[in-house]
């Protein structure tokens, strides 16, 4: 249910930069979601389908693109993907490691007419 309120921000921002240009369509939101947000864009888009009816993003539709949290060797400055990594450095074998949570939200461009 946390999508609601990350929807309703995505729509007041897309619908005010469509207003200020002109737009008379927004067919696309494309989305930069870190892994550790834990939103679903499917339901991002459900509630945009029913928050725009009437208004330029009507029927619009969103592509989401997930970024990974990294985890970083502090001994040789390795980098992995959370997923790659087994509790050790892939490349030197420390135990010495960081995850840097990824938290992005980004509204990374639109598509419109």
């Amino acid at each position: 249910m946390h999508e609601l309120a990350v929807t309703q921000y995505v729509f007041e921002l897309v619908n005010k930069q469509a207003e200020k240009n002109n737009l008379s369509k927004v067919n696309i939101i494309h989305l930069l979601i870190g892994d550790q947000c834990d939103y679903v864009p499917e339901i991002i888009e459900e509630y945009l389908q029913v928050m725009s009816e009437g208004t330029p993003l009507d029927g619009v539709k969103v592509d989401a693109t997930v970024k990974e949290s990294k985890v970083v060797c502090k001994d040789c400055g390795a980098e992995f993907t959370r997923h790659e990594f087994k509790d050790v450095c892939l490349k030197c074998g420390s135990d010495n490691l960081k995850l840097n949570r990824c938290t992005d939200f980004i509204v990374e461009r639109i598509e419109a007419e």
